[in-house]
């Protein structure tokens, strides 16, 4: 193999290894139980704990569902990294999982609600999560996918952000 070849070749290599995090959150605390209630208070407080939290990330993309309280929690991370939104329709999950696997060696945020996150979850780690009680908004799962010489890792973290949910 000639040295030039060798090298394209391992460029190649190089740069299909990548690894992908996806930071999953439930919108934060609703105002009312309107079909599309903005955020309280409360869940507007969350929503900049949640920009604190991953503002040092690496974040680049920031997806939203259609819903204001889904933008309104995603909005002061996007504006803090002078990121737009890019918004999904709610009910379909499968084709956002399918979008958001051709992000690579990225970090994105992705807010949904109690009954979407976790098929997102799942569609992106392959584990199943227990389902979200629609008192819960503090769960923050990690999808980590590394992928490279052949092989896909897959790793998930739960863990929670902000005063815990009541």
């Amino acid at each position: 193999m000639k040295p030039r070849s060798f090298l394209s070749l391992f460029a190649m290599l190089m740069l299909s290894a990548c690894t992908t995090k996806y930071y999953i959150v439930r919108h934060a605390e609703r105002l009312d139980n309107s079909a599309d209630s903005p955020l309280s208070a409360t869940g507007n407080t969350r929503a900049n704990i949640l920009r604190d939290s991953l503002q040092n990330k690496g974040v680049s993309h920031v997806f939203a569902s259609t819903y204001q309280r889904t933008q309104q929690t995603a909005q002061p991370l996007a504006t803090a990294l002078n990121l737009g939104l890019t918004l999904y329709r709610p009910d379909t999950t499968a084709g956002l999982v399918a979008r958001l696997n051709k992000i690579r060696g990225k970090s994105v945020l992705v807010v949904g609600h109690s009954n979407t996150v976790p098929g997102l979850v799942q569609g992106l780690s392959l584990q199943s999560v227990a389902p979200i009680p629609e008192t819960d908004f503090d769960n923050l799962y990690i999808v980590k996918i590394s992928r490279g010489w052949g092989s896909t890792r897959r790793t998930l973290v739960q863990t929670t952000y902000g005063p815990p949910s009541p």
